[in-house]
C-alpha cells in the first residue's frame, strides 16, 4: 500500500519534483542517484538505453542506501534525432550546437521511468513525444538566458521554460519532455496502491 512518507525520488531535479508534486505527492525524499550516467558505457538503442538507466538510478539508491520499505521513483530523459543522441549540455557551446541540429526540424524525447515497490518489485515504462522546433535565427543563439537554461538539459532546451516559444507543436506527453511522464508513473504507482 502506498504511503506518502515512504516515497523517494532518485533525481536531485527541481523538474522532477514539480511533477511529482502534480500527482498529489508532497510528502517525498530527494535522493540523488549513486550512478555516473556519464560514464555508463553499454550499446543499447535509445529506447531500451532510458529504461535502464532510470533502473540503475533507483536501484543505486536501493542497494546503496539499504532501503526496505520505501517506494523509489527514477527516470531518464533523452533527446534523439536522425541516429544520434542529444544528452545533457555540460556548456553553453553545447547548447548551440545541440540547438542548431535541432533547429526547425522535428526530434522525439524519449523518457524511461522506473519505479522499485515495498517489496522489490520493478516497474518500467518507456514514454516517446514527438517534438517540432522552429527555425533559430543567430540571434536566438546570442541569447543567453536561452543558452544558460539549456546547460544540464538533454537537446539543451527546456520545454517549461524559454526554450518552450520555439517549440511549434508536440506529439504525445508534455510532462515527458519536461523530465517525467506524469501519466505512465501515475499508472504504475495506482497498480501498487497508490491513493490521490
Amino acid at each position: 500500500m502506498y504511503k506518502k512518507n515512504k516515497i523517494i525520488l532518485a533525481s536531485s531535479s527541481k523538474q522532477r519534483q514539480d511533477l511529482l508534486r502534480q500527482l498529489g505527492i508532497n510528502n517525498f525524499k530527494v535522493m540523488p542517484p549513486v550512478f555516473d550516467e556519464d560514464n555508463y558505457k553499454v550499446k543499447l538503442p535509445i529506447t531500451k538505453k532510458v529504461v535502464e538507466l532510470s533502473y540503475l538510478k533507483a536501484n543505486s539508491i536501493k542497494t546503496n542506501f539499504k532501503m526496505t520499505n520505501e517506494i523509489i521513483i527514477s527516470a531518464d530523459t533523452e533527446v534523439f534525432r536522425c541516429g544520434k543522441v542529444f544528452s545533457k549540455c555540460h556548456s553553453k557551446e553545447d547548447v548551440k550546437i545541440h540547438l542548431s541540429q535541432l533547429s526547425g526540424r522535428k526530434h522525439f524525447v524519449y523518457g524511461g521511468i522506473c519505479v522499485i515497490d515495498c517489496s522489490g518489485h520493478v516497474y518500467r515504462r518507456l514514454t516517446k513525444t514527438d517534438v517540432y522546433f522552429d527555425i533559430l535565427s543567430k540571434k536566438d543563439f546570442s541569447n543567453s538566458l536561452l543558452l544558460n537554461e539549456g546547460v544540464g538539459k538533454a537537446g539543451g532546451y527546456a520545454i517549461q521554460g524559454i526554450g518552450g516559444k520555439y517549440i511549434r507543436k508536440i506529439r504525445g506527453s508534455y510532462s515527458n519532455v519536461v523530465g517525467l511522464c506524469l501519466n505512465s508513473l501515475y499508472k504504475i504507482l495506482i497498480n501498487i496502491g497508490f491513493k490521490n
